[in-house]
């Protein structure tokens, strides 16, 4: 008969047996954890160093090297952890390395959009909860702003052809020339699938990942893009166009010193300048 009491649904037998068992995988746990607390510790005390031995300023961020990580660590922990949580594990120690090395602000300028705060969620996941994070009402607000001072980044809409991710085309004007699209956010996204935003920031040097795309801005005022593109024996494909100013990605990476970006300006690309790089994981 059933007294009422308690039932042991533990699995590990009658008495103190599942207690033991139970008592026991806790203390691993516990074991383990402290190892990762050291460990973090450990890390964190290398990114000190390497604060230490740079020389110069700059933002203390490499995207192309934070993909290169997160890439490898997905593939080691395949089949041993999800690649989701890979990610957002390690996004929140690099953020903390990143910190340790130098201040980084962050402003996002969503513009409008069916979910305002889906922007600043991206930003918060990158770049970790203790980053200062402010948002502005439009991406051009974002971008000044960026453009004006340092160690801040803007996070604003991935740019295509309509609504808010239009900002792109005031990468022309001379008071944006030294902006940059240095990431894309999500981070980790399927394959063929279209970031939903921007990481962009001033005077930031691109560095190649592995499976990169280029952005790049152009006056293009007799639609030769895709002969241009041929030409250069470039892929890629115009992806939005403003009056003759045309957003064009180049499906492999493209140093803004890249001599082939004279061999497209020679086939009517006029002005052509790449504005930034990403690679996802």
């Amino acid at each position: 008969m059933d007294s009422g009491g308690p039932q042991n649904t533990s699995g590990y037998g009658a008495g103190g047996q599942g207690a033991d068992a139970l008592a026991n995988l806790r203390a691993e746990i516990d074991r383990i954890d402290g190892e990762l607390v050291n460990l973090v510790g450990e890390r964190l005390k290398i990114a000190e160093g390497i604060a230490a031995a740079k020389t110069g300023s700059g933002l203390p961020v490499r995207p192309a090297r934070e993909v290169q990580l997160l890439r490898r660590l997905v593939a080691q922990a395949e089949g041993k952890v999800e690649p989701d949580l890979v990610v957002e594990i390690w996004r929140a120690l690099i953020s903390a390395n990143v910190r340790r090395q130098g201040p980084v602000d962050v402003v996002v300028g969503a513009g409008g959009g069916a979910d305002p705060l889906r922007h600043f969620d991206l930003a918060r996941r990158h770049f970790g909860a203790r980053t200062r994070i402010s948002r502005v009402d439009a991406p051009r607000e974002a971008l000044t702003r960026a453009a004006e001072t340092p160690n801040l980044v803007a996070v604003v809409p991935w740019p295509n052809k309509t609504g808010a991710g239009m900002w792109w085309h005031i990468l022309t004007e001379s008071r944006y020339h030294k902006l940059f699209i240095i990431a894309a956010l999500p981070m980790q996204g399927p394959p063929g699938s279209e970031p939903e935003a921007a990481v962009v920031a001033a005077n930031t040097v691109l560095e190649p990942a592995g499976e990169d795309f280029t952005i790049a801005l152009a006056f293009d005022r007799h639609y030769k893009t895709a002969r241009a593109l041929q030409e250069a024996n470039l892929k890629g494909a115009e992806i939005a166009r403003a009056d003759t100013r045309v957003l064009v990605r180049l499906d492999e990476f493209m140093a803004p010193e890249d001599p082939r970006a004279g061999l497209l300006i020679r086939a009517g690309l006029d002005q052509f300048k790449v504005v930034g790089s990403f690679a996802r994981v």
